[in-house]
C-alpha cells in the first residue's frame, strides 16, 4: 500500500508543480515532498500558520474549503481535507485546473490514510461542553437586547424587527461569495 508521500508524488505530475505537504488541521506535519530546501524544521512552522488561515476564515463566519496564496514567483494552493489540509507549491504558470484536478484525486486518496494515523484521543469529549453563563444579562439598551445578552442554548431570543422595512429574516440561500483580490466578483 502506497504511503501519503507516494500519493503526494502524484501531483509532480502536473507542470509546474514542484512539491507538496499534509499537516493535520492542529497544524503538525503529516507528510511532505517537497524539495530538499524545505526541511522538517520549515514545515513545522509552515504548518501551525496554513492552520491558523483557516481558523481566521471560519471564524468570520465562512468556511475556506480552497485558497491560493500568490507570491513574486510561486503559487501556494492550500486545499482542506477531512482531517487536514494539503498544501501544493507550484510555479506561476501551473495549469490549475490540472492541478486542482490531480489533487482532488490525491486527497481521495490519502484523506483515509490520515484519518488513520491522527488518531483523536478515547478521552476527548465526543460533543463541546455547553457554554456556562457567568455574568447576568443585562437591560436593554438602544443597541437591542439580542446584541447584548450572550446566547444560551434553547433560548430564542425575541426578533429583531428593523426600523427601516427591511426583511429580518436571515438569506435562505448557501449561496458562496466569490472574491478576486479583496473585490466581490459578481456571478
Amino acid at each position: 500500500m502506497p504511503t501519503i508521500s507516494q500519493h503526494l508524488r502524484m501531483l509532480r505530475d502536473v507542470e509546474g508543480v514542484q512539491g507538496s505537504f499534509v499537516v493535520a488541521v492542529s497544524g503538525s506535519p503529516v507528510a511532505s515532498d517537497l524539495p530538499a530546501v524545505f526541511d522538517s524544521e520549515l514545515l513545522g512552522e509552515i504548518g501551525p500558520r496554513v492552520a491558523r488561515l483557516y481558523e481566521t476564515f471560519f471564524s468570520g463566519g465562512g468556511e475556506l474549503e480552497t485558497c491560493m496564496l500568490r507570491y513574486a514567483e510561486h503559487k501556494l494552493y492550500v486545499r482542506k481535507m477531512t482531517w487536514g489540509i494539503i498544501g501544493v507549491l507550484a510555479t506561476l504558470g501551473v495549469n490549475l485546473p490540472a492541478l486542482r484536478m490531480v489533487a482532488n484525486l490525491v486527497i481521495r486518496r490519502i484523506d483515509p490514510e490520515i484519518a488513520a494515523s491522527v488518531s483523536v484521543p478515547s478521552s476527548a469529549p465526543k460533543t463541546p461542553p455547553a457554554p456556562v453563563l457567568t455574568t447576568p444579562p443585562r437591560a436593554p439598551t438602544d443597541l437591542g437586547a439580542s446584541a447584548l445578552m450572550p446566547s444560551v442554548p434553547g433560548h430564542d431570543p425575541a426578533p429583531v424587527e428593523p426600523e427601516d422595512g427591511r426583511d429580518a429574516a436571515a438569506p435562505s440561500d448557501e449561496r458562496h461569495v466569490h472574491m478576486y483580490r479583496g473585490r466581490l466578483v459578481q456571478d
